[in-house]
């Protein structure tokens, strides 16, 4: 069983530092829910892990570190609803070139 254990936490450190790495090398954009979702598996992989393990400030960054991205994805998922929701260009709504210049 302890094996099993490690293998989640050292999995779930993959995942965290594996995004992290995807969006240095901007392989991934971090308003990505790609993204999020890497951070809150990961963070609950070490949760799990960190409770196993009693180690309680390592259960507190990333119990945090979920929460941050459980907000990225819900404020992603808000953004893309507002978008889906607005009236497109032809629609009255004022339009942006390629360079944000207001257009008309």
């Amino acid at each position: 069983m302890a094996v099993l254990w490690e293998i989640i936490g050292w999995a779930a450190a993959v995942l965290l530092v594996g995004a992290y790495a995807l969006v240095a090398t901007r392989r991934l954009d971090a308003r990505s829910a790609t993204y999020h979702v890497l951070n809150v598996v990961g963070a609950a992989g070490l949760v799990a892990y960190s409770i196993y393990k009693m180690a309680w400030p390592q259960l507190g960054l990333n119990l945090f570190w979920g929460a941050v991205g459980v907000i990225g994805i819900v404020i992603g998922i808000r953004g893309a609803r507002d978008v889906s929701e607005k009236p497109g260009p032809d629609e009255g709504a004022p339009s942006f070139d390629e360079e944000g210049v207001r257009e008309g």
